[in-house]
């Protein structure tokens, strides 16, 4: 039985997530894609009034401007709002993109890409981590999967730190029952 639905703007999202995210917690969510930040949005609204479950609702931010990000998490926390009717709901953005969790740890990347960062690359990949990475790993498509083939359980764990994960994994707890969690 899921638990929460999580949706995402696209597949890759979806794919970085039920990578990152812990197996007990992972297996109790329903994964949609949205298609685009707007389609996300509204099926998530849907799914809160119609579906009485928890939404767990995954954006990138597309910027790392604060008032810019406050503003749109503003508006759409009152149209959930209206939705939710009591439903736990919770708006994550990725700043400014959700490839930015694989820049956890510079070594890490380094190490995946089998090269070294000088200081320039470092705060390209910082302001804009999606494109960093297709120039590192090529196009979309195998950036995902060149670097979850290089990296180790205890790699992941490293990855899981970054600031989005960890209050994902909270909300997404404090939703999960703990012998459903722990099963």
């Amino acid at each position: 039985m899921k638990l929460v639905y999580m949706i995402t703007e696209n597949d890759k999202d979806i794919e970085i997530l039920q990578r990152l995210l812990p197996q007990n917690i992972s297996q109790n969510i329903q994964f949609i894609v949205g298609g685009s930040s707007y389609r996300a949005r509204s099926l998530a609204s849907s799914l809160l009034a119609t579906r009485k479950t928890p939404v767990a609702l995954v954006l990138d931010a597309d910027t790392d401007n604060e008032s810019q990000i406050f503003e749109r998490y503003d508006l759409i926390k009152y149209a959930l709002n209206q939705a939710s009717s009591g439903t736990p709901y919770q708006v994550f953005f990725a700043v400014p993109q959700i490839e930015i969790v694989f820049l956890q740890d510079k070594s890490l990347i380094e190490k995946i890409a089998q090269r070294q960062f000088n200081d320039l690359e470092w705060q390209l990949a910082q302001s804009k981590p999606k494109e960093f990475l297709e120039t590192v790993f090529g196009n979309d498509e195998q950036i995902n999967a060149r670097i979850f083939e290089n990296i180790s359980e205890e790699e992941i764990k490293i990855l899981q730190q970054h600031s989005l994960m960890q209050e994902i994994i909270k909300f997404l707890s404090s939703l999960i029952p703990f012998s459903v969690a722990t099963n």
